[in-house]
């Protein structure tokens, strides 16, 4: 079996935290990205065990076969599929049979037909063993050495063979004391063979924007063009959020100056198919300023898999607000930006003021409790789990901001507090995570 990587790799890395997709969605994925033109998969699930944690373990004659049959269907579809290895947690770089371990578990994907690989040094201490530190002298030359290695060995085994490698520092915020004189980076450009694809997430790990001349800066440093591991849609860091808006913050020159995009997204499956069609839209049309008209042909499209057991029905007008109460991770979207306005207005005003705001309000909470009641009947119960919890949250809140505004607006001069027996302020933001946000929110507001 033979793939070849193509010379602008553009799609989706499953490189999340959490619970890895399923084999049935993997290959729907694939369907997905045939469609819409896309090129590229790369297998990297952190909580893979033998990707990661126990890296060095080969794969079971069943593991191997769902492998397989994953890259037999990529391949069918045109799809170029990548695997991926993370041995950061624990390799000894000075320990040849640490680099033996590594080369046995890539042969056996080999075998599996795989042509394409990457190798992952992300989210590991920024520390060296001292037989390590000894033999290499610094993180990013021993990293180096092992790519480089690495590099030659599958270009022997596996003809037309490719590499793509996640340094440590993946982005501009981790570097010390910044890209251009980040020590790491330097490093790793002069040592790292030319031919390597090397990921970069952008100024952030989860980047609003990506402007041309941190990319520029990046070049001018690891002496290549990056390949933009994108975390966009990412949801792993909180999963609270699940992102739905358009591929947006990235200009129009982004892809001259970069040798691949491709998509980290939302850990639940069914939630990414408007990120990926909206991101295919961007890159058949870069230029154009305008994301709202190719976002709202995603979400019709999307719309077509609610399938809802009658008399129930999703109208595209109620799925594109719930995508906007979702959207993305620096903003809400305009529908929800427009709610929370009114919101804002409503409790700084009395209810002589509020005029049409009330009316809007009201009207966009019972667009929100109706979607919610309609989700309950979808017949792909996989959709209503990928969204369920999300769903939920969003309409526990908007009964209870409803059920306030009509308290007030019928007790326009209480004192009183607003009360609700079925709803305790001790619900709100659970768990003693929420807690300690609250206290981190307040260091980097600078309190004491």
């Amino acid at each position: 079996m033979k793939s070849c990587m193509p010379d602008y790799p553009t799609g989706v890395i499953e490189g999340f935290y959490g619970k890895p997709w399923t084999d049935t969605e993997r290959f729907m994925l694939f369907d997905w990205l045939q469609t819409c033109g896309l090129n590229s998969y790369i297998y990297a699930p952190k909580d893979d065990l033998k990707h990661r944690a126990a890296w060095r373990e080969l794969y079971s004659d069943s593991e191997s076969k769902t492998i397989h049959s994953l890259i037999r269907a990529s391949n069918k579809r045109g799809i170029s599929f990548s695997y991926a290895i993370a041995p950061g947690l624990d390799m000894r770089f000075s320990a040849d049979s640490d680099l033996d371990a590594l080369r046995n578990k890539l042969a056996q994907v080999i075998k599996m037909g795989c042509r394409s690989f990457a190798l992952l040094f992300d989210d590991i201490p920024a520390r060296l063993a001292p037989n390590d530190r000894k033999r290499f002298g610094s993180q990013a030359s021993a990293q180096a050495a092992t790519a480089n290695s690495l590099c030659e060995w599958l270009g022997r085994q596996a003809a037309g063979s490719t590499l793509f490698f996640c340094p440590t520092v993946y982005c501009g915020a981790m570097a010390r004391p910044n890209v251009s004189h980040s020590e790491y980076l330097r490093e790793l450009g002069d040592k790292l063979h030319p031919a390597i694809k090397v990921f970069w997430t952008g100024p952030d790990i989860i980047s609003g924007e990506i402007p041309v001349d941190s990319i520029r800066e990046f070049r001018s440093v690891l002496r290549r063009r990056p390949v933009i591991w994108d975390n966009l849609y990412a949801n792993d860091y909180d999963m609270r959020r699940l992102h739905t808006g358009p591929y947006a913050g990235r200009p129009p020159s982004l892809k001259a100056e970069t040798n691949g995009i491709l998509l980290n997204p939302n850990c639940q499956f069914h939630a990414n198919f408007v990120p990926v069609h909206s991101f295919a839209s961007w890159l058949r049309a870069p230029a154009r300023t305008n994301l709202q008209p190719a976002w709202n042909r995603a979400i019709r499209t999307w719309l077509a898999q609610f399938q809802i057991r009658q008399p129930h029905k999703i109208s595209f007008k109620a799925l594109r607000l719930f995508c906007d109460f979702l959207y993305l991770p620096t903003s809400p979207g305009p529908g929800a930006t427009q709610y929370l306005h009114d919101l804002q207005m409503l409790l700084r005003t009395p209810p002589s003021h509020w005029a049409g705001r009330y009316e809007r309000f009201q009207r966009t909470s019972r667009l929100i409790l109706t979607l919610f009641d309609s989700l309950l009947h979808i017949q792909n119960r996989d959709l209503l789990h990928a969204l369920y919890a999300h769903a939920w949250e969003l309409k526990e809140r908007v009964l209870l901001l409803q059920a306030w505004a009509n308290w007030r607006k019928a007790n326009p001069d209480t004192t009183e507090k607003f009360a609700p027996a079925e709803f305790s302020p001790a619900l709100l933001r659970g768990s003693t995570c929420a807690e300690l946000d609250r206290v981190i929110a307040e260091i980097l507001a600078g309190s004491q």
